[in-house]
């Protein structure tokens, strides 16, 4: 076994790819996962192997994170004693941890903002050289409040015990409320901005590592309470970047200088799904599928409708392509996903994004980010583009595990991993086989009724896999940890 996680270990330092992956990120930092959803394309899997028999996987548990929850948890890079540490970033605070023979535990962190309840943040940023991104996003120009950007680093170099320092900061002033960011191809950071619901326009724009502000672009809302902020984005290769908002997916270019719309899909993601406070129109951050010459580029994100649709969008229309009659013609096509159901009217039955492998999507039944309730409900389904037709293909439905956030995917034991509620205020984690769905792995985490900051509960975070085989992700207030023996 062990020499099975030394050989994917390798391939993942090598850039490990079998044509379907895209090209890794070379500003990136050095890491088993280093960015939200895993890589630029927002694809959710792993090379590493994780647990496959729940015996041999003991539980460890960090309480005492305050500031409340972090979507995302990463990898650092190597430290020079080869040690790793762990970053989370959630409301108020910016978190570094190392993992000890007793469990993980904070060795640094910084107090960022005392609001957590108006600056709730979903996203920071890590390159290399132990470099990270955290931000602000409060915007009140009445009270001369603003978006800010923090650069930190360790105070003292190459230490893992280092404390944390702001080395440097951006002010985006009257850009607006920007919560979402990415680093390109070209180790600059791109961001956009939200547009308070319709009411002002959605500003995107690219600054330096140094902070200098290279470019924006502003887009003019189409009214009608269309919203832009609710979803991250990827980025490709060329530096292009895919933006949703609630009623088109816009493709934007970037050249080096100038920052141009290279093209924009109307298409209706909110139909006859819930108007709830965060139902915005697709709860999912899009994903890129295909990579390298001959394959189909697509765009993948699940619609907002009462039953839920999974769609593809071009990236690249094929030259023999045919328009679907009423339908753009960058729109792939869609199939509806059998497990989903709405369980309030403020969320989509689908919030957390799709796991992506190859021409392959999984992706689960949502239950809210804040406690699962008695009773949540179930299902998790994975779905095919098949190339040779240009359509979606139903490969199973597993109606019978809740896996509440966004799952990720081991080539290394070919399981998809997550983690649910079950009846009792039981929490459990299990891995389907990718190929089945079948239950393959589940381990009892832990009993909690707690509604909010419940220490097991998954609000829709993500799953990291560390060269040991070991899964960690984020609970309320806490980090769980799935230690491989």
């Amino acid at each position: 076994m062990k020499r099975i996680l030394l050989l994917f270990g390798l391939l993942f330092e090598l850039g490990f790819s079998q044509g379907f992956e895209p090209p890794p990120n070379p500003h990136l930092a050095t890491s088993p996962w280093s960015i939200y959803h895993g890589n630029s394309a927002r694809q959710s899997f792993s090379v590493l192997a994780g647990p496959t028999k729940e015996d041999l996987v003991e539980v460890k548990l960090l309480k005492g994170i305050k500031g409340g929850t972090s979507p995302w948890t990463y990898f650092t890079e190597k430290y020079p004693n080869g040690q790793r540490a762990l970053l989370q970033s959630n409301s108020t605070h910016f978190y570094k941890i190392l993992d000890t023979k007793s469990g993980p535990r904070i060795v640094s962190k910084l107090k960022i903002n005392k609001d957590w309840l108006k600056s709730f943040g979903w996203n920071f940023l890590q390159t290399k050289g132990n470099v990270w991104y955290t931000y602000d996003p409060k915007y009140n120009p009445a009270k001369n409040q603003y978006t800010r950007l923090f650069k930190i680093e360790d105070k003292n170099k190459g230490n893992p015990y280092s404390s944390l320092v702001i080395k440097d900061t951006f002010n985006f002033g009257t850009i607006g409320k920007v919560q979402h960011f990415g680093i390109n191809y070209s180790g600059q950071i791109v961001f956009a901005s939200d547009n308070d619901k319709g009411k002002s326009d959605c500003t995107v724009g690219v600054l330096s590592s140094q902070f200098e502000l290279l470019d924006t672009l502003k887009i003019q809302s189409l009214g009608n309470n269309e919203i832009f902020g609710h979803n991250a984005f990827p980025i490709d290769e060329n530096n292009s970047f895919y933006i949703l908002s609630s009623k088109r997916l816009i493709r934007f270019d970037w050249d080096g200088q100038k920052l141009t719309v290279a093209f924009e899909v109307p298409y209706d993601f909110v139909g006859d799904g819930p108007r709830g406070r965060w139902a915005e129109g697709s709860g999912t951050t899009p994903t890129l599928m295909g990579f390298g010459e001959d394959h189909d580029k697509l765009v993948i994100l699940a619609d907002g409708h009462e039953k839920n649709n999974l769609i593809a969008f071009w990236r690249e229309v094929p030259e023999d392509w045919i328009p679907i009659e009423g339908q753009h013609i960058y729109f792939a096509g869609k199939i509806q996903l059998p497990a989903t159901k709405r369980f309030s009217k403020k969320f989509q039955s689908i919030e957390n994004s799709p796991t992506v492998y190859g021409y392959d999507v999984a992706i689960a039944q949502f239950n809210g980010f804040l406690g699962q309730g008695k009773n949540p409900l179930k299902g998790v389904q994975k779905v095919r583009w098949k190339t040779e037709t240009n359509q979606f293909q139903l490969q199973w439905v597993n109606t019978d595990i809740n896996m509440n956030g966004v799952l990720t995917y081991s080539l290394g034991s070919n399981l998809v991993y997550g983690s649910g509620r079950e009846e009792g205020c039981n929490y459990y984690y299990y891995g389907l086989d990718w190929t089945t769905g079948e239950l393959k792995f589940r381990k009892f985490l832990g009993r909690s009724c707690k509604k909010l900051f419940n220490p097991y509960d998954d609000g829709g975070n993500q799953q990291i896999i560390d060269e040991d085989g070991s899964i960690y992700f984020s609970g309320g207030g806490s980090l769980v940890k799935l230690e491989q023996q």
